[in-house]
C-alpha cells in the first residue's frame, strides 16, 4: 500500500512540474520584428502591425554615422523586457542611445496604440546644429488579438 502511494505521489509530481516545461529542440513563438536603417533606403519596413509583448529592433546598417531612435509624439512609457539601447528619460519615457553602425536598440512594446518614430543622425554636442538631412520615419501601431 504504502509502495503504491509513493508511485502515485511520484507521478502527480511529474505531471505537474511538466505542464509549463518547454523542451530542448521544442519550437517556441517568439514575437520579434526587426527594422533595418540604411542610408538610401530608409528604414525598412516602414511600418509594423504587432501585438503587445513584441520586440522591435533596430539594426543600424547606416556606414557613415551612427543613429538616434525618436518618438516625437505619443512616447513609450513602458516596456516589457530590458531595453537595448533605450534610456528613460527625465519625463519617464525611453529614448535611445546613440546606435553605432552594425549596433542594434530594441523596445518590447505592451502599450496600446500608434508610435510614430524617426531616426536621425546622431549629433555631436559640439555639433551645430543646422538640421538633419539623414532623417527616415516610420511607425508602429501595437494593437491587441
Amino acid at each position: 500500500m504504502k509502495r503504491i502511494f509513493i508511485v502515485i505521489v511520484a507521478l502527480s509530481m511529474v505531471s505537474v512540474l511538466s505542464l509549463g516545461a518547454v523542451y530542448a529542440g521544442e519550437k517556441q513563438q517568439l514575437k520579434t520584428q526587426i527594422v533595418r536603417i540604411n542610408g538610401q533606403a530608409g528604414v525598412e519596413p516602414l511600418n509594423l502591425l504587432i501585438e503587445p509583448g513584441t520586440v522591435v529592433v533596430w539594426l543600424n546598417q547606416y556606414k557613415i554615422s551612427p543613429v538616434e531612435v525618436m518618438f516625437p509624439d505619443k512616447k513609450v512609457t513602458m516596456a516589457c523586457q530590458s531595453p537595448v539601447n533605450f534610456n528613460i528619460s527625465k519625463d519617464g519615457t525611453y529614448v535611445s542611445n546613440s546606435i553605432p553602425f552594425g549596433g542594434v536598440a530594441s523596445l518590447c512594446f505592451i502599450e496600446l496604440g500608434t508610435f510614430k518614430y524617426s531616426i536621425e543622425r546622431a549629433r555631436n554636442i559640439e555639433e551645430v546644429p543646422r538640421g538633419n538631412p539623414f532623417r527616415f520615419e516610420g511607425q508602429i501601431v501595437v494593437k491587441a488579438k
